[in-house]
């Protein structure tokens, strides 16, 4: 894949990290009722854990694909 492409999707990766992992844990905290962040759409005990996941998931990915990037 090519840097652009690497980069591109690294954009990606960090708004639905922000966004479906930062936001719910944010947003209860403040009693925001954001529209898109799906993980406060689950009951209490799981919400969380979907939104550390998804930002672990994501910090993961973003790690992986600047290693991809450095070797482009």
């Amino acid at each position: 894949m090519e840097r652009r492409g690497i980069e591109a999707l690294q954009a990606v990766v960090f708004v639905v990290g922000i966004y479906e992992g930062v936001v719910p844990l944010v947003s209860r905290v403040f009693d925001w009722n954001p529209v898109l962040a799906l993980p406060l759409r689950l009951p209490e005990p799981y919400w969380w854990i979907v939104s550390v996941a998804v930002i672990v998931v994501a910090a993961a990915l973003l790690e992986l694909l600047e290693s991809r990037k450095s070797r482009a």
